[in-house]
């Protein structure tokens, strides 16, 4: 059941050519700020200060940042929310968030002990929140159901560009992990200040004062809640996959498939930057397809169901085949499989909020989907591989079990097909 004073219809304008370029290098900024981060220099600062047990100490700091940024995306979503400032409810969060990114990464590449990596890294997590959680609110806020598959195709990019800028961080030209940082930071903020000068965010409308609750007798309140909670298992199962990946393959590289033996003279950092890079070409086309496809059919969930088994295949290939070429053609599948589902599945989340009033909180529950399986793939890889931290087929086929269960949870959307 729902209020009449909470019922908004979705957006019917739609959206400029401009409007989404911006929205697009955005959202590639906002990917290039942690995906070359956490799954490149982090593990790099682990092995560097703990070399001991550096899938421990790199558990620990992805667990207890997933902890920050699950908490900080909840604050920051239900803030903008509210927020009535002359510059817009989004912009002023985005902007502080991304100053507060930047002096995050001076602290990381000050980092000389293992608390130091830890306090670097929830201070990063604390402050990209603060610009994420109202970013990715824009997309909800202003993009109309008929156009929704459409520029999620575009901001669907982000995530393998993101990917690929690991192939420039971890170039040997850049020495060293400061460096690294310096070029990451200007590119982070070459791709969000446009959106921050360019975009003229409309203030909100004044809320209205409550009347008497009325019920709608026809209200798909309850099956929007049942659809939202379908779509937040869908996506968590996705992301525990998703999160084993890109926190540990490096060291399954260098540990598993024995990567430096395979390619003498060659780095694992750079190894996995340009298997990354391969995949992201598959990404871009697939994640491309999908959104435009699925809006043409008006269909969401036989692609997302399609990801999970294309994701799942490039997990299994990891697994049994770490043997070259079997790295290149796990990474085929998982990239394929990857870029079809975040593409499709944020249209499919933007379709089924339950409120648009409430959109940067709504998705700042949603956003604990991303976070919470960061906490979860550090006790699923510690337990998955063993005390002697060696089994990764193991965390290989559970990761893919999980994959598959996350496409299996959309079949009960009711809202959308």
């Amino acid at each position: 059941m729902q209020l009449v004073d909470d019922v908004e219809p979705a957006p019917a304008t739609r959206v400029a050519p401009r409007f989404i370029a911006v929205l697009t290098l955005a959202y590639v900024g906002a990917f290039i700020a942690f995906v070359p981060l956490l799954s490149l220099l982090t593990p790099m600062q682990a092995e560097a200060l703990a070399p001991a047990d550096k899938i421990g100490l790199l558990s620990l700091v992805t667990l207890w940042g997933a902890v920050t940024a699950s908490l900080t995306n909840l604050a920051a979503g239900w803030a903008s929310d509210r927020t009535r400032a002359r510059f817009g409810r989004r912009r002023p969060w985005i902007l502080c968030g991304l100053v507060g990114v930047l002096l995050a990464y001076g602290l990381i590449a000050k980092a000389s002990t293992p608390a130091g990596l830890l306090a670097g890294v929830m201070a990063f997590q604390f402050a990209f929140n603060l610009l994420f959680a109202p970013l990715h609110a824009i997309f909800a806020d202003l993009v109309p159901h008929d156009q929704k598959g459409q520029v999620a195709a575009f901001i669907g990019i982000a995530a393998p560009m993101g990917a690929a800028s690991g192939v420039l961080i971890a170039a040997p030209i850049l020495s060293d992990i400061p460096t690294r940082l310096i070029v990451l930071g200007l590119l982070v903020a070459v791709c969000l200040l446009p959106l921050l000068l360019v975009w003229k965010e409309t203030p909100p409308a004044p809320a209205r004062p409550r009347k008497k609750a009325v019920a709608i007798a026809s209200s798909p309140g309850k099956g929007l809640n049942l659809d939202f909670g379908f779509v937040w298992a869908s996506r968590f199962c996705f992301q525990i996959s998703a999160s084993v990946i890109s926190a540990y393959m490096l060291f399954y590289l260098a540990d598993h498939a024995r990567y430096a033996e395979q390619f003498p003279g060659a780095t694992v950092e750079s190894g996995l930057a340009r298997l990354i890079a391969f995949s992201t070409l598959l990404t871009l086309l697939a994640g491309f397809a999908g959104g435009l496809i699925s809006d043409r059919f008006g269909r969401r969930k036989p692609f997302i169901l399609l990801a999970a088994a294309l994701l799942a295949s490039g997990l299994l290939i990891f697994a049994f085949y770490p043997q070259w070429p079997g790295p290149l053609l796990g990474y085929v599948f998982y990239g394929l499989g990857f870029g079809l589902y975040t593409t499709v599945d944020t249209a499919l989340v933007a379709q089924i909020l339950p409120s648009r009033r409430h959109t940067a909180r709504d998705l700042g529950v949603m956003n604990l989907t991303n976070t919470l399986p960061a906490i979860l793939a550090p006790v699923l890889a510690i337990a998955a591989l063993g005390p002697d931290r060696t089994d990764w087929p193991m965390l290989m086929i559970a990761s893919a079990g999980v994959a598959l269960l996350g496409g299996l949870a959309v079949a009960g959307v009711r809202m959308a097909r």
